[in-house]
């Protein structure tokens, strides 16, 4: 079986990754920015993802079959003018001035042939000779699409794809039927639910296409409002069948003296922006609650629609827009929906995945079986942690019991760093870089968000829970292996779960199977045994701002900086002080 190397990243994209197939098994599949350190890799290739996957399978690049990439790069320089003309049209004649960072995207960022030469230079660097290889460039959203439900181990399906944009589309519904994916309907610009969503991060001070994840998290502390909704009529309107158009006039054009993303008449409609670090009032919590209202209605009737009309009950999702874990998990329990499948790389990340997807079927046509971990990063030997423990000068033991250790120190109340394994692709921590702490304790997600992750302290905490155990602590039990699902958790264990349950009364849980992960089931199963609830909470091991961890080094350099009690390193514990 020959190899295949998806890829994506570049000038004007964020989350660069890398993703290498064997026939159709996934060998490798990583994010550039655990390995520069750059949270989420805004205009980089993936050249040391790319690296890592060529040593995983002891390759060079040569070996590689065919080289994908996750954007359609010539369409869009070829017609970059009639692209930018249908855009135009789009908007009022008296103000034809769209956002110059959008056509930056258009002309400037992902030229097919600058990506071509930036990728053999920097591969030579590594003594990598790209030579005259072939890169196929690939539709964007047919990665994305690609990347969930040939994976989702569905024979047939509706998939929906949804993000802020890729080449002149903002999404598309597509219909899985076998080995084919038939386009049903596209969203074009600028028409975006990703875009909507990110302007309103930017206007609430927070970071866009970084930290969208904040805004769906103050939504839980806000109430419904006809008046904000009279006010989103302005920006955002839909039909009963979900179709929707954006005011391009407030995102993309006019005069824009506060951010990029917004204009100044959007903000006479919804008042001055929230400065970052400002106080969060009665006000911003309303508006958050309205603007996820909104999406969620949107995409609801979108889904409900073309669920019916195409006789399925089998739902995959990929997109920016699909990290939302509280739209997912609202579309899971539409009756419409019988099983749902979320890529757990929803965003950029699972491109490159579903390029190499591609290129692989249409060389051999071979079957992808379902996707039922996401360990396929770095992983290190003992040997190798022994030398970073070394380097760092640090006391150290070896455990014999690392789970019953473990599951001491979090049952009677210390916050421990687990670093085991091969590390998680996508956004959640998954039990192989994570911060774990014990649920049951009332001030934990005090201690967590203030001493260990250093950020905002109303933000939510995610619980991970043995497969034994779900369906007693959760109500709506959709298969939720990958912490992307928010679901309600039974009245009953609300207060004694409250540091991993939301204001809402949901959680976004991590199933863990011995087959998943067996370490970790091993690690939970025996927390339960001590403490009666096989269930912890689980937060990415990393500080606000900065990537997972995902070396040693990195897991050793966080634990000193942070708040966390106990390092976990494969066997080796490692102490502040004598517990």
């Amino acid at each position: 079986m020959a190899y295949y190397l998806g890829i994506f990243g570049g000038e004007g994209t964020t989350n660069a990754s890398a993703a290498l197939t064997n026939g159709n098994k996934i060998i490798a599949f990583a994010e550039e920015e655990r390995f520069n350190r750059i949270k989420n890799s805004p205009s980089h290739l993936p050249i040391k993802s790319i690296i890592f996957c060529l040593k995983k399978a002891k390759i060079n690049i040569n070996k590689i079959k065919a080289i994908g990439f996750g954007w359609d790069c010539i369409h869009q320089t070829n017609n970059v003018d009639k692209i930018k003309k249908k855009i135009q049209s789009k908007f009022n004649s008296i103000n034809n001035s769209y956002n110059r960072n959008l056509e930056k995207k258009f002309t400037l960022g992902l030229n097919y042939k600058k990506i071509r030469n930036e990728l053999k230079w920097s591969l030579s660097r590594y003594n990598e000779k790209l030579g005259n290889k072939k890169i196929t460039f690939i539709k964007h959203h047919l990665c994305h699409a690609a990347s969930s439900f040939y994976v989702s181990g569905f024979k047939d399906s509706l998939i929906v794809v949804l993000d802020g944009m890729g080449e002149e589309m903002t999404g598309a519904i597509y219909l899985g039927k076998g080995e084919k994916i038939k386009v049903l309907k596209k969203f074009f610009l600028p028409n975006t639910l990703g875009g909507y969503y990110s302007t309103f991060t930017d206007f609430f001070g927070f970071k866009a296409l970084s930290e969208e994840g904040k805004l769906m998290a103050l939504a839980a502390y806000g109430k419904y409002s006809k008046k904000i909704q009279k006010k989103l009529n302005k920006f955002l309107t839909y039909d009963d069948e979900g179709n929707f158009s954006l005011n391009p006039n407030l995102r993309f054009s006019s005069n824009r003296n506060f951010s990029q993303r917004y204009s100044d008449t959007f903000v006479k409609i919804f008042g001055k922006p929230r400065l970052p670090g400002q106080k969060i009032t009665k006000f911003h919590k309303n508006l958050a609650f309205n603007v996820q209202f909104r999406l969620e209605e949107i995409v609801k009737l979108l889904v409900r629609k073309h669920m019916r009309s195409n006789k399925q009950v089998n739902l995959c999702l990929a997109g920016g827009v699909h990290m939302n874990c509280k739209l997912n998990g609202e579309l899971s329990k539409l009756r419409e929906v019988k099983n749902i499948f979320i890529q757990p790389a929803s965003s950029d990340n699972g491109v490159s995945l579903g390029a190499a997807i591609i290129l692989a079927k249409k060389h051999e046509a071979k079957k992808f079986t379902k996707l039922d971990n996401v360990y396929y990063g770095p992983e290190f030997s003992n040997k190798e942690i022994l030398e970073s423990i070394k380097e760092a000068k640090l006391n150290f033991r070896k455990s014999n019991n690392i789970f019953f250790e473990t599951a001491k120190y979090l049952s009677n109340g210390k916050i421990v760093g687990w670093f085991q394994g091969r590390s998680e692709v996508g956004a959640r921590a998954l039990g192989n870089r994570s911060i774990l702490a014990n649920p049951m304790i009332g001030n934990m997600r005090y201690k967590l968000n203030k001493e260990v992750k250093h950020r905002e302290l109303w933000r939510p905490f995610c619980p991970s829970v043995n497969d034994t155990h779900f369906k007693e602590y959760f109500k709506d039990c959709s298969d939720s292996p990958y912490m992307i699902l928010a679901l309600p958790v039974k009245e009953y264990y609300r207060k004694k779960f409250d540091s991993s349950v939301h204001i809402d009364g949901t959680a976004r849980p991590q199933v863990v199977t011995k087959k998943s992960n067996i370490k970790y089931w091993k690690l939970i199963d025996q927390f339960g045994k001590i403490t009666g609830h096989p269930i912890l909470i689980n937060t990415s091991f990393n500080i606000q701002g900065e990537p997972i961890v995902n070396t040693p080094s990195n897991a050793i350099r966080c634990f000193f900086g942070t708040g966390i009690d106990i390092l976990v390193l494969n066997n080796f514990i490692i102490t502040k002080k004598n517990y």
